[in-house]
């Protein structure tokens, strides 16, 4: 039901969005109205995605809510229906210069009675709408952003990583010999007598671990010995060689951030990093234009004389990694059922509480197999599973989100699922707010 009246809305929104976009010269003085439809409908479309997924304790509710939406879309829908046919019949009025010399004020022809008219029944559409968002927050539901509101790459735009590490990052779980063969790739003696910069790529899905991977890299004493300076820089879209290079130079002399030009950047970064070999981390990378990967290599390689420089590179592309990598490259495998197990436990049981029974143990590793060897979402389940019984553990094991086909699309509904646990309204509508 709820699906079938996020489609109804959407329609709702595509005519409100063609008729504001009339020439405002035909709106005739309500077009303020309008806009406010258009928000309105675009709020409640966002909250109708949290209705698709009603909690138990929400059902009742959520059906009232939703069959209300849709009493209030019909009648929009057959008020804009008037008001597109009258501007449309306006339209050829205008265009063959009919000029009636009377009219009754009180037909529909006369514009300024049908302007009054149409601006109360809008306003009046409007009222109803901000009600029913109102009504929609006392009974949990919150606007959701739709999971395709992100970039082409299906990344959010403002993505930022850094890296220090979290508490449980300090001990990555299945990694150690990921973690041991990098470090010799970056510390070995044969490629640090090259004069050309040295990039390896750790590719993998989201969700596998890729920057946590990078954060243990770049903390490992082997890594401090070697380089005399350290920078991390998360890349994210869209690649921009200034934005780069400023974000380095942050890390080399902060004092100059500022600093906006390349040929200026490049100035300062080259005496500052005179004779020094440095690790550069460039975490969640997409650009696959060889062309700006070439203009910021260029850069790089202008900046410091010091054999033995390295950069790892972290991204989900295969095209981005061949496009950057001069040494061999590091494939990040799925993790393995006893290690997803681990993760779960670490995060379900608290350290010191009561130990967990067999059954629980038996639950646990069969919702660590659903977890298809991917550490985020071990991690989200762990979490979600600390705060319930046995009984309740095996509701997770029995969730329709397994069925899903693609693995990214899993993961994701299983981030939403940790949301749709949150136990508050209150705390939905916080999280909302941040996101």
């Amino acid at each position: 039901m709820a699906e079938f009246l996020t489609f109804g809305a959407q329609e709702l929104l595509k005519k409100v969005a063609s008729l504001a976009a009339q020439e405002f010269d035909l709106v005739w003085g309500f077009n303020g109205e309008i806009t406010k439809l258009r928000e309105s409908v675009l709020m409640l479309e966002a909250v109708l995605r949290d209705a698709e997924h009603p909690r138990q304790d929400q059902g009742e509710a959520v059906k009232l809510w939703v069959k209300k939406l849709e009493d209030i879309a019909q009648h929009a829908d057959d008020v804009l229906d008037d008001y597109g046919y009258e501007l449309l019949r306006r339209k050829v009025q205008l265009r063959n210069q009919m000029k009636k010399k009377v009219q009754n004020f009180f037909s529909l022809s006369n514009p300024t009675f049908f302007r009054v008219k149409m601006a109360h029944k809008i306003k009046k559409i409007n009222t109803s709408l901000g009600e029913l968002n109102k009504k929609a927050s006392t009974i949990g539901l919150v606007a959701r952003l739709s999971l395709d509101a992100t970039t082409s790459h299906g990344i959010s735009i403002d993505r930022e990583t850094y890296s220090i590490l979290k508490q449980d990052e300090n001990n990555i779980i299945g990694r150690d010999n990921v973690v041991a063969d990098i470090v010799q790739a970056l510390t070995k003696s044969n490629h640090n007598l090259e004069s050309d910069l040295s990039v390896l790529a750790i590719v993998g899905m989201g969700g596998l671990g890729k920057t946590t991977l990078a954060k243990s890299i770049y903390h490992k004493s082997e890594i401090s010995r070697h380089f005399e300076k350290k920078m991390w820089i998360c890349v994210s879209n869209p690649f921009e060689v200034n934005s780069i290079l400023r974000g380095i130079l942050e890390y080399v002399k902060p004092e100059n951030a500022a600093v906006k030009g390349i040929d200026a950047i490049c100035n300062i970064l080259r005496e500052e990093l005179k004779g020094k070999r440095y690790l550069l981390i460039l975490d969640d990378v997409w650009n696959e234009d060889a062309e700006k990967w070439n203009d910021l290599k260029s850069c790089l390689l202008r900046i410091t004389d010091a054999q033995g420089s390295s950069i790892v590179v972290t991204t989900r592309s295969d095209k981005v990694a061949k496009t950057v990598e001069t040494l061999p490259r590091c494939n990040l495998r799925k993790l393995s059922d006893d290690e997803c197990w681990l993760i779960l436990k670490n995060r379900a049981v608290l350290v010191g509480s009561v130990p967990i029974l067999e059954d629980q143990e038996t639950i646990g590793r069969e919702i660590a197999k659903k977890c298809g060897g991917v550490p985020l979402v071990a991690k989200v389940l762990g979490n979600i599973m600390r705060s319930k019984t046995s009984n309740e553990w095996s509701s997770i094991v029995e969730s329709k989100i397994w069925d899903l086909p693609e693995e990214e699309d899993k993961i994701m509904s299983i981030l939403q699922l940790s949301f749709d646990e949150l136990k508050f309204s209150s705390l939905k509508q916080c999280f909302a707010y941040c996101s």
